[in-house]
């Protein structure tokens, strides 16, 4: 390990990657994407392979750039390690052994989401986006034992894993109370936004066309809410202050994954639109692939984001990228994502949400000031960065013989 505490040769390393999140449409699969792309593009020389059960390989563009080693197992272990935690201890033995038989010198795991216990002595990385699912599991698991099956996921991961990384300061902190560690021993990376968020507009599908999907004209003023739709988006609250905005703002357009595995409260949102008669302005689009996405954000007034809690909040910077208004809650680490670049408001508090709404929506300058203001601080958010922070983890992990008993406790 000489070479990678000093001199001037690097060892090559072989380095694996955990690819089963890569098939999740949801932030976790994003993130992993988007990381591997930041390896790829960052990769200082060492070998990279990723490491995927079959049935969630067939899900996948995949880059050229990577070595596959696909683990035949009979589901997609992205949609079996849902809410409910189902995944086999057969299923997770079969993706341990696999891994020990590559002799990986690090293995990395893009989220806890798809963690599975490896052998001791492989040294190992894993990043853990947020402490909701423990913090307030009632928000996040439909059962008792989904909430319990997770906390000892997050449990066998922390002790298996030797350096854990994460993408916030405010998740930082919030690990550090949850495992009872020095904030310090916890890697920080952070996410980024994909290409086509800040593409050209010749270059993304028509206008009039995408908006004509979600019943909007091309010129009609609308809103959007993008992200899952489960109980701690805390939906039914926005769609409460949408009741008390002026029919002249426009629209609401609740932009989620109807097929998501994870907790989602779909027939909660359905019956509030309802309850409020509001089934003419406030529209659940279902998913909307990225190309489409990007057109909506730019001609959104505005990206509204009333979560209860964030571990990072990508489509905050996704919208400040496409040069979109934020408003969205003090939860989590949206306040250090956004910065400058939007307006916040009280996620428990309806007419506080409507209040900067309209403030939002009544002023024009307001709106372009923070779109600016968003657009430069989106710059922060790259993959390429997000690569090369994993890259340093990587090798001062492996170089500094860095190991649980560097930072537990």
């Amino acid at each position: 390990m000489d070479e990678l505490a000093g001199t001037s040769e690097k060892k090559r390393l072989r380095i694996g990657f955990d690819g089963a999140a890569l098939a999740n449409r949801r932030g976790f699969g994003r993130f992993a994407r988007g990381i591997l792309q930041g390896l790829i593009a960052t990769n200082p020389g060492h070998e990279l392979h990723v490491v995927i059960d079959s049935p969630s390989a067939e899900m996948i563009d995949w880059p050229d750039e990577v070595n596959r080693h696909l683990v035949p197992l009979p589901r997609s272990q992205a949609m079996a390690a849902s809410a409910r935690g189902n995944r086999s201890a057969r299923e997770l033995m079969t993706m341990s052994r696999a891994v020990a038989r590559m002799r990986f010198d690090l293995y990395y795991f893009a989220s806890s989401f798809t963690f599975f216990p490896l052998r001791p002595g492989q040294k190992s990385i894993v990043t853990f986006h947020d402490t909701l699912a423990v913090d307030r599991p009632d928000l996040v698991f439909p059962t008792r034992q989904g909430r319990w099956f997770w906390w000892l996921k997050e449990q066998a991961a922390r002790w298996n894993a030797s350096r854990i990384t994460t993408v916030s300061e405010t998740s930082r902190r919030d690990l550090a109370r949850f495992f009872r560690m020095n904030v310090d021993l916890i890697g920080l990376l952070t996410e980024g936004v994909d290409d086509i968020f800040r593409a050209p507009d010749h270059t993304l599908p028509n206008v009039a066309q995408t908006l004509a999907v979600a019943g909007l004209t091309a010129h009609e003023p609308f809103w959007m809410y993008v992200g899952g739709l489960s109980p701690h988006k805390n939906l039914p609250r926005l769609i409460e202050a949408c009741a008390g905005m002026p029919e002249e703002a426009g629209k609401l357009l609740l932009v989620g994954d109807f097929g998501d595995n994870f907790h989602t409260h779909v027939p909660q949102i359905r019956a509030k639109i309802e309850e409020l008669g509001l089934n003419q302005r406030v529209i659940l689009t279902g998913f909307v692939p990225d190309d489409r996405l990007a057109v909506m954000y730019r001609k959104s007034r505005g990206v509204i984001l009333p979560s209860l809690w964030e571990g990072f909040g990508l489509p905050a910077a996704e919208a400040m990228a496409s040069g979109t208004a934020v408003l969205h809650s003090t939860a989590g680490s949206l306040p250090e994502v956004v910065g400058d670049g939007g307006l916040q408001f009280d996620p428990l508090n309806v007419a506080e949400i409507r209040r900067q709404w309209l403030k939002l929506n009544n002023d024009n300058d307001l709106r372009r000031t923070l779109a600016d203001l968003g657009r430069k601080r989106a710059e922060a958010y790259r993959w390429e960065l997000a690569g090369q922070l994993l890259w340093d983890e990587i090798e001062k992990t492996i170089g500094g013989g860095q190991g649980k008993e560097r930072w537990a406790g």
